[in-house]
């Protein structure tokens, strides 16, 4: 019997139903989840692999829901919501009720879209 992995790691660590870009070429479409693995300073991530160009990447491994987000630093509304992860900046897109987007990373640091650029 042949083993065919899922395309997506465990709901619980991966709310999205699409795979992440690239990083190398940005072609979402032909990036596979390999599997699980623990980086030598003790990290999770999930290991991803393009099959177009092909380069081997990880992700930090997040266990979702978040029940408590982060406070807006823009407007300081509680009101936050997770977006999606932000790969290039190593952490989480989240948006606030007034439309607001900012990334905080694994280290806690909050990354504005401006800041970004």
């Amino acid at each position: 019997m042949t083993y065919n992995p899922p395309d997506t790691p465990p709901v619980e660590q991966w709310p999205l139903l699409a795979a992440p870009d690239c990083p190398t070429c940005q072609r979402p479409t032909e990036v596979a989840w390999i599997g699980p693995a623990t980086l030598a300073d003790g990290a999770q991530v999930n290991v991803w692999r393009c099959r177009a160009c092909p380069a081997d990447f990880s992700i930090h491994a997040v266990y979702w829901p978040v029940l408590d987000g982060p406070n807006c630093p823009h407007c300081h509304t509680e009101v936050t919501c997770w977006a999606a992860l932000a790969p290039d900046a190593l952490g989480d897109l989240w948006t606030c009720e007034h439309g607001h987007e900012f990334v905080l990373t694994s280290e806690g640091l909050i990354v504005l879209p401006e800041d970004a650029a």
